[in-house]
Parts: structure tokens; sequence; C-alpha cells
């Protein structure tokens, strides 16, 4: 698909994700067949300000292309500064954030507030089209609350900024993750739009997904916490909107050669020790459902090194597991 000037092989997204998202996970997901992926979201103040954490995300590896990098802020100033700066970083995308529910986001006006005033919505998306030589986009909630539906207008107002993409999270910014998303309303926002529509909520497996393009006409798909504890959802949705095919649940063999890559990689980022610190919930993820496999996650949730976690996996299937 094409989102401005930029080719994108695939409908399928990762979305960012706090505290998952890092270098190691985009790679595992990019390897499982998403087709854009991004880090978590970063302060378009950090960026502005020169800030070492939040300019730390601004690093890719060149097996992850495309990549974007969401910001989130209220100052318009900063936002395009940042703009400036993340079209140097070796990114593909910017997308701005009018959708994060977390408290200390919108309370400094950022996130989902943003969908509460549209003149400062406005300023913002002019500010990052114009410093920006990257294609910009936008993801965002349905509205405040469910008596606030503005996510027609703010679509509509973004696509006249210049934002050359809209992925819409059917829930209001007061329902968080609770109840289901309104899918109908991402099929309005494509009907309204000419700029691609990007679907996100409730895609739990591949059938949900090919529902989700097939009810609503949007262009594409962003996966979230599904993701984070299956990254082989790419691949089986890509393998049932091609020929219709429900993939087999992954043999344990190859979750635990997936859990050894991905553990290599974030050691070999963070360090031993906080890299496998890190993974100890990727594992849990990853080992849940295996037969008699609770002794296996109690011991993994005490890893402290790569050779812990592949000893743990060795003598877990040399207790005669299936593979």
């Amino acid at each position: 698909m094409q989102i401005g000037n930029l080719n994108i092989p695939g409908p399928l997204f990762l979305a960012p994700l706090a505290g998952i998202s890092n270098r190691p996970f985009r790679l595992i997901a990019r390897r499982c067949g998403a087709d854009m992926a991004y880090p978590e979201m970063v302060s378009a103040d950090g960026i502005a300000m020169g800030q070492e954490k939040s300019l730390s995300y601004l690093d890719f590896d060149a097996e992850e292309h495309p990549v974007g990098v969401q910001i989130f802020g209220a100052n318009p100033e900063n936002i395009r500064k940042a703009a400036a700066v993340i079209s140097q970083s070796g990114a593909d995308l910017i997308d701005i954030n009018l959708g994060c529910p977390v408290k200390k986001v919108v309370g400094k006006n950022g996130g989902a507030a943003l969908l509460k005033d549209r003149q400062l919505t406005h300023e913002i998306m002019n500010a990052a089209v114009e410093a920006s030589s990257l294609p910009v986009t936008v993801k965002m909630r349905t509205g405040w609350d469910n008596k606030s539906d503005h996510y027609q207008e703010i679509g509509e107002l973004a696509q006249a900024s210049g934002i050359a993409a809209v992925a819409l999270h059917a829930r209001s910014r007061a329902a968080g993750f609770s109840g289901k998303s309104d899918w109908s309303k991402i099929a309005i926002l494509k009907n309204a739009l000419k700029i691609p529509v990007i679907g996100n909520g409730d895609i739990h497996s591949a059938e949900d997904a090919a529902r989700m393009l097939a009810e609503t006409g949007c262009d594409a798909i962003m996966v979230g916490r599904a993701a984070m504890r299956n990254p082989y959802i790419f691949g089986s949705i890509k393998v049932f909107l091609r020929d219709r095919t429900v993939s087999p649940e992954p043999a344990i063999s190859d979750k635990i050669a997936l859990s050894l890559d991905h553990a290599a990689l974030i050691i070999a980022q963070f360090g031993e020790r906080s890299g496998a610190l890190m993974m100890r919930k990727h594992l849990a993820w990853y080992t849940k459902g295996f037969p008699a496999g609770a002794p296996l996650r109690a011991r993994l949730m005490t890893v402290t090194s790569l050779d812990d976690i592949r000893r743990a996996f060795q003598e877990f299937l040399q207790s005669s597991h299936p593979v």
C-alpha cells in the first residue's frame, strides 16, 4: 500500500506498544510477517530538547524498514522541531498520537486530549507536515468519550492539513480497552476520506483481521495487544487473506526457537542481565499453553542470562514433552 510517497509491502501494521516495541520486538514482528512497525510512542518535547532517552527511540535496524515514529505532545513548535529531527533519523514515517488515554499524557493536553481542541490539533498537524520530508499520519480514538464522536471531523481536518493516512482505534478515550470496539466507525471514516484509513481495535485472530477489512473497507489494519502475546498473528493473517486457510498453532519447538531468537536480540541490545529481565514477560507469553508448562514458566521468571533461558528450554524438551 502507499502512504504519501512511502510504499509499504502490505497492510499489516504493528502498533506502537509502550514498554514493548523496542527494536528486538520490532524485528521479531517483522520476521513474523508485520509489514510496518513503530517504536513505542515518544515525547515530541523530549526530541525537540535533545533528551537522550527520547532520541534513543530513533535507532533503527536496516531489516526493519519501513519503520515509523509515533510522537505525542501539545506544543506545535516542539512538534515542528521533533518532526525535523525524525526526518533526518532514518525513519520512514511520522505518526502523531491523538488517542493515548493515559493520564500523564492527556493531563498535558497530549494524546486523546487533543480530540477536544480542534484548533490546537490543526496547528500540530500543520507543524508536522510543514517540517517533515516524510509522510505524516495520525492515530486517534473515536472521541474523548462516547458522547463526543469527533473522529470524522478530525479525520477530515487531517486530510485537509496534508496528513497522509489516519489510523482509528474504534473506541473512545473513556472506554480505554473495555467493551468492544465499534468497527462501523472505521467504515464511516473510510467512506469520508480519500487518504488511507488504518483500522485498529479487537483484532485477536486472522479471521478478525479479514472481517475488519471486509466490513469496513479500511486500507490496512493495526494489531497491538494480540501481537505482543503472539507475533505469529501477522503470518497467520497473511495466510488467511491469501487463501482463507487457518494456520495451525505453531509447534512448541518453533515457539522455543522464536523465544531464543528474541532473547538473543534483546540481550545484544540491552545487556545480559537487563535484557534477560526484560525478556521474562515475553517468555511467559510465548510459553502460555505449553503442556505441563507451569514449572517452565516459573523457572523462566528467574532467568538472568541467555544461558539460563537456553537451559530451561533444553531441560523442558528433555522431559519428553512433544515438540
